[in-house]
């Protein structure tokens, strides 16, 4: 009997040990590692750039053109130097003068007695003036004086040229050609052009003219 209860006694110890041994597993749960905070980096901030102001171009301020005017007292334009030539010594008369288009200029054409071209000086001029000072007025917009030495009439006191006076030729540039002079051996013509245009001069013989060319747009 004391066997069969140490027996029994073994063997509750021993199902207590198995039971033991295979018991629920408890898990301790190791808190995870915290991550170390990182630094923040705080964002950049980005560089808003200014546009820069367009510069500002001053408007041109008009220059106001003077009109070329024929009243007395009004300075001239120099803005096409004076031509002369010829000879002093030359003493003619003048005996026509024309005016024609050719592509690229009018040309106006004084031409007088005699072989040699007479002393003659050609100029922008605003104002004309007669000998006796009447004002002299002339059609245009922009005008020039031609002075040459010599005289317009005959001995009998008559124009010596047939053109009329004043000589509107109905060019594109040349407007008219009018006397203003012819006194004492100086004649004087007014040239009234449609816009100021520099003209170049040439003096031919045989007969002798005074050749002006006044340009033009082709």
């Amino acid at each position: 009997m004391a066997h069969r209860s140490g027996l029994l006694t073994g063997l509750f110890l021993l199902t207590s040990l198995v039971a033991g041994a295979c018991g629920p597993e408890t898990v301790r749960i190791t808190p995870a590692p915290t991550a170390s905070p990182v630094g923040t980096i705080a964002p950049t901030a980005t560089a808003v750039r200014t546009p820069t102001p367009a510069p500002t171009t001053a408007a041109p301020t008009a220059t106001a053109t003077r009109t070329p005017t024929t009243s007395p007292g009004s300075t001239p334009n120099t803005a096409c130097a004076p031509l002369a030539g010829g000879s002093a010594l030359a003493s003619s008369t003048l005996t026509a003068i024309r005016a024609a288009h050719n592509p690229g200029f009018d040309r106006l054409v004084f031409e007088w007695s005699g072989t040699a071209v007479p002393q003659y000086r050609i100029e922008v001029a605003n104002t004309f003036t007669a000998p006796s000072g009447q004002a002299v007025r002339v059609d245009g917009n922009a005008f020039f004086s031609v002075r040459m030495n010599g005289q317009a009439h005959t001995d009998a006191g008559v124009r010596s040229y047939t053109q009329p006076d004043p000589y509107r030729p109905g060019l594109p540039l040349i407007r008219e050609i009018k006397a203003v002079e012819d006194f004492e051996g100086v004649v004087i013509f007014g040239v009234g052009l449609e816009r100021l245009a520099c003209p170049t001069v040439l003096a031919l013989q045989a007969p002798a003219r005074i050749v002006i060319d006044f340009p033009t747009p082709p």
